[in-house]
Protein backbone atom coordinates (compact mmCIF):
# COMPACT_ATOMS: atom_id res chain seq x y z
CA UNK A 1 0.00 0.00 0.00
CA UNK A 2 1.03 3.53 -1.13
CA UNK A 3 0.24 6.22 0.57
CA UNK A 4 1.33 10.31 1.60
CA UNK A 5 1.72 11.73 4.92
CA UNK A 6 -0.23 15.34 5.79
CA UNK A 7 2.91 17.44 7.24
CA UNK A 8 1.41 20.90 6.56
CA UNK A 9 0.62 23.64 8.77
CA UNK A 10 -1.86 24.83 5.95
CA UNK A 11 -3.66 22.25 7.24
CA UNK A 12 -6.96 21.00 5.90
CA UNK A 13 -8.21 23.21 2.85
CA UNK A 14 -5.20 22.27 0.68
CA UNK A 15 -5.07 18.72 1.61
CA UNK A 16 -8.94 18.17 1.16
CA UNK A 17 -7.79 19.61 -2.23
CA UNK A 18 -5.19 17.12 -3.09
CA UNK A 19 -7.77 13.97 -1.81
CA UNK A 20 -10.26 15.11 -3.88
CA UNK A 21 -7.44 15.61 -6.94
CA UNK A 22 -6.39 12.36 -6.31
CA UNK A 23 -9.74 10.64 -7.32
CA UNK A 24 -9.24 12.66 -10.73
CA UNK A 25 -5.50 12.59 -11.23
CA UNK A 26 -4.12 9.51 -11.63
CA UNK A 27 -0.55 11.43 -11.47
CA UNK A 28 -1.78 11.91 -7.70
CA UNK A 29 -3.90 9.25 -6.96
CA UNK A 30 -3.79 8.50 -2.83
CA UNK A 31 -6.40 6.82 -1.15
CA UNK A 32 -4.21 6.57 1.98
CA UNK A 33 -3.02 9.66 3.88
CA UNK A 34 -1.63 9.36 7.26
CA UNK A 35 -2.68 12.71 8.80
CA UNK A 36 0.27 14.85 11.07
CA UNK A 37 -1.58 16.16 14.06
CA UNK A 38 1.94 17.27 14.76
CA UNK A 39 1.53 19.68 11.77
CA UNK A 40 -2.45 20.70 11.71
CA UNK A 41 -4.31 19.29 15.48
CA UNK A 42 -7.53 19.39 13.72
CA UNK A 43 -8.77 16.00 13.38
CA UNK A 44 -10.96 15.99 10.56
CA UNK A 45 -13.43 13.24 9.21
CA UNK A 46 -12.01 11.71 5.47
CA UNK A 47 -12.58 8.21 4.45
CA UNK A 48 -9.16 8.22 3.13
CA UNK A 49 -7.73 9.16 6.06
CA UNK A 50 -6.27 5.67 7.26
CA UNK A 51 -4.14 7.18 10.64
CA UNK A 52 -2.32 9.78 12.10
CA UNK A 53 0.63 10.77 13.73
CA UNK A 54 0.29 12.40 17.28
CA UNK A 55 1.74 15.52 18.46
CA UNK A 56 4.99 15.27 19.92
CA UNK A 57 5.13 14.54 23.52
CA UNK A 58 7.22 13.08 26.07
CA UNK A 59 6.62 9.89 27.58
CA UNK A 60 9.49 9.40 29.51
CA UNK A 61 9.64 12.86 31.36
CA UNK A 62 8.99 12.01 35.47
CA UNK A 63 8.17 15.32 36.04
CA UNK A 64 4.47 15.07 34.25
CA UNK A 65 2.99 13.85 37.92
CA UNK A 66 -0.35 14.22 36.48
CA UNK A 67 0.48 12.32 33.21
CA UNK A 68 -0.95 14.96 30.89
CA UNK A 69 0.97 13.31 28.14
CA UNK A 70 -1.20 10.06 28.42
CA UNK A 71 -3.67 12.20 29.06
CA UNK A 72 -3.34 14.27 25.48
CA UNK A 73 -2.46 10.56 23.72
CA UNK A 74 -6.15 9.00 25.20
CA UNK A 75 -8.60 11.89 23.97
CA UNK A 76 -6.13 11.30 20.38
CA UNK A 77 -7.22 7.66 20.78
CA UNK A 78 -11.01 8.39 21.79
CA UNK A 79 -10.81 10.90 18.86
CA UNK A 80 -9.57 8.36 15.77
CA UNK A 81 -11.54 5.51 16.42
CA UNK A 82 -12.35 3.63 13.57
CA UNK A 83 -9.02 4.43 11.83
CA UNK A 84 -6.35 2.00 11.58
CA UNK A 85 -3.05 3.34 13.37
CA UNK A 86 -1.75 6.25 15.61
CA UNK A 87 2.14 7.00 15.35
CA UNK A 88 3.78 8.76 18.12
CA UNK A 89 7.75 9.56 19.48
CA UNK A 90 8.38 8.59 22.89
CA UNK A 91 10.36 11.48 23.87
CA UNK A 92 10.87 15.39 22.33
CA UNK A 93 14.38 15.42 22.24
CA UNK A 94 15.36 15.08 26.15
CA UNK A 95 16.97 11.68 27.54
CA UNK A 96 13.77 9.52 28.96
CA UNK A 97 13.35 7.98 32.13
CA UNK A 98 13.20 4.59 31.06
CA UNK A 99 10.70 3.21 34.01
CA UNK A 100 8.92 6.15 33.60
CA UNK A 101 8.69 5.53 29.78
CA UNK A 102 8.04 1.75 29.65
CA UNK A 103 5.30 2.30 32.15
CA UNK A 104 3.44 5.18 30.17
CA UNK A 105 3.80 3.19 26.81
CA UNK A 106 2.77 0.45 28.38
CA UNK A 107 -0.22 2.17 29.19
CA UNK A 108 -1.36 3.90 25.96
CA UNK A 109 -0.30 0.67 23.82
CA UNK A 110 -2.87 -1.35 25.99
CA UNK A 111 -5.50 1.86 25.94
CA UNK A 112 -5.03 1.88 22.15
CA UNK A 113 -5.72 -1.91 21.72
CA UNK A 114 -8.35 -1.91 23.48
CA UNK A 115 -9.78 0.66 21.03
CA UNK A 116 -8.53 -1.62 18.19
CA UNK A 117 -6.05 1.21 17.26
CA UNK A 118 -2.42 0.07 16.22
CA UNK A 119 -0.02 1.72 18.01
CA UNK A 120 3.66 2.72 16.40
CA UNK A 121 6.57 4.36 17.69
CA UNK A 122 9.19 5.96 15.09
CA UNK A 123 12.60 5.93 15.55
CA UNK A 124 14.07 9.62 15.84
CA UNK A 125 17.08 11.15 14.02
CA UNK A 126 18.74 11.66 17.24
CA UNK A 127 18.45 11.42 21.40
CA UNK A 128 17.21 7.75 23.08
CA UNK A 129 15.05 6.13 19.78
CA UNK A 130 17.65 6.80 17.31
CA UNK A 131 19.30 3.80 18.68
CA UNK A 132 17.37 0.89 17.17
CA UNK A 133 17.78 -1.25 20.34
CA UNK A 134 16.41 1.12 22.20
CA UNK A 135 13.21 0.97 20.11
CA UNK A 136 13.23 -2.91 20.06
CA UNK A 137 13.09 -3.14 23.38
CA UNK A 138 10.40 -0.73 24.07
CA UNK A 139 8.25 -2.42 21.14
CA UNK A 140 8.85 -5.40 22.92
CA UNK A 141 8.22 -4.61 26.22
CA UNK A 142 5.03 -2.79 25.68
CA UNK A 143 4.29 -4.63 22.88
CA UNK A 144 3.55 -2.10 20.29
CA UNK A 145 4.49 -1.65 16.42
CA UNK A 146 7.04 0.52 14.95
CA UNK A 147 6.80 3.37 11.93
CA UNK A 148 10.36 2.82 10.50
CA UNK A 149 11.41 6.17 8.76
CA UNK A 150 13.96 5.95 6.53
CA UNK A 151 15.42 9.25 6.77
CA UNK A 152 16.03 9.34 10.48
CA UNK A 153 18.63 7.06 9.72
CA UNK A 154 22.14 7.07 7.84
CA UNK A 155 22.23 5.20 4.41
CA UNK A 156 24.83 2.59 6.00
CA UNK A 157 22.58 1.37 8.71
CA UNK A 158 19.27 1.32 7.20
CA UNK A 159 19.24 -2.47 6.57
CA UNK A 160 20.54 -3.10 9.93
CA UNK A 161 17.45 -0.89 11.13
CA UNK A 162 15.26 -3.37 9.45
CA UNK A 163 16.88 -6.51 10.41
CA UNK A 164 16.41 -5.41 14.00
CA UNK A 165 12.88 -4.02 13.42
CA UNK A 166 11.74 -7.38 11.40
CA UNK A 167 8.28 -8.08 12.30
CA UNK A 168 7.66 -5.13 14.14
CA UNK A 169 7.36 -2.57 11.35
CA UNK A 170 4.10 -1.63 10.77
CA UNK A 171 4.20 1.49 8.49
CA UNK A 172 7.38 3.13 6.65
CA UNK A 173 7.78 7.00 6.21
CA UNK A 174 9.20 7.29 2.62
CA UNK A 175 11.85 9.83 1.16
CA UNK A 176 15.69 10.44 0.76
CA UNK A 177 16.83 11.78 4.08
CA UNK A 178 16.56 14.61 6.54
CA UNK A 179 18.91 17.60 6.69
CA UNK A 180 18.99 20.10 9.32
CA UNK A 181 17.70 23.43 8.19
CA UNK A 182 17.05 22.03 5.08
CA UNK A 183 14.44 18.83 5.94
CA UNK A 184 13.25 16.13 4.29
CA UNK A 185 15.19 15.47 0.71
CA UNK A 186 12.86 13.74 -2.15
CA UNK A 187 14.80 11.29 -4.00
CA UNK A 188 16.14 11.86 -7.41
CA UNK A 189 16.25 8.44 -8.26
CA UNK A 190 16.03 4.84 -6.35
CA UNK A 191 19.79 4.33 -6.34
CA UNK A 192 20.34 4.72 -2.59
CA UNK A 193 16.67 3.67 -1.43
CA UNK A 194 16.49 0.48 -3.81
CA UNK A 195 18.36 -1.89 -1.49
CA UNK A 196 16.22 -0.95 1.41
CA UNK A 197 12.74 -1.26 -0.29
CA UNK A 198 14.27 -4.59 -1.04
CA UNK A 199 14.82 -5.30 2.35
CA UNK A 200 10.90 -3.96 3.53
CA UNK A 201 9.49 -6.42 0.49
CA UNK A 202 11.48 -9.43 1.65
CA UNK A 203 10.02 -8.51 5.27
CA UNK A 204 6.93 -8.92 3.79
CA UNK A 205 6.52 -4.83 4.69
CA UNK A 206 4.50 -2.90 1.82
CA UNK A 207 2.83 -0.01 3.71
CA UNK A 208 4.79 3.15 2.54
CA UNK A 209 4.14 6.50 3.05
CA UNK A 210 5.39 9.18 1.38
CA UNK A 211 6.87 12.18 3.95
CA UNK A 212 7.45 15.03 2.07
CA UNK A 213 6.07 18.30 2.17
CA UNK A 214 6.13 19.90 -1.54
CA UNK A 215 3.01 18.21 -3.98
CA UNK A 216 5.57 18.23 -6.94
CA UNK A 217 8.07 16.35 -4.95
CA UNK A 218 5.20 13.92 -3.58
CA UNK A 219 4.04 12.82 -6.66
CA UNK A 220 7.38 12.29 -8.29
CA UNK A 221 8.49 9.75 -5.36
CA UNK A 222 5.05 8.43 -6.02
CA UNK A 223 5.81 7.74 -9.29
CA UNK A 224 9.15 6.21 -8.39
CA UNK A 225 7.73 3.71 -6.23
CA UNK A 226 5.20 3.02 -8.62
CA UNK A 227 7.49 2.32 -10.90
CA UNK A 228 10.00 0.19 -8.82
CA UNK A 229 6.79 -2.02 -7.17
CA UNK A 230 5.43 -2.56 -11.22
CA UNK A 231 9.01 -3.92 -11.55
CA UNK A 232 9.18 -5.89 -8.78
CA UNK A 233 6.26 -7.94 -9.68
Amino acid sequence: MLGVCMRSKLGEAPWHSLVETSTQNSDINFKCIDWGLHYCPKIIKNEYIIGFHAPIIDLGNPADKNKTCLGALKNVIDEIKGHDYLTIHLHNGREPDQDTLINNLSEISNYAKRNNIKLCIENLRTGFSSNPNNLVEMADICNCNITFDIGHTNYEDRIEFIDLFSDRIYNVHMYELEKDKIGHIAPDNLDNLKPVLDKLLDNKCDFWLIELMKLDEIISTKNLLKNYLNDHK
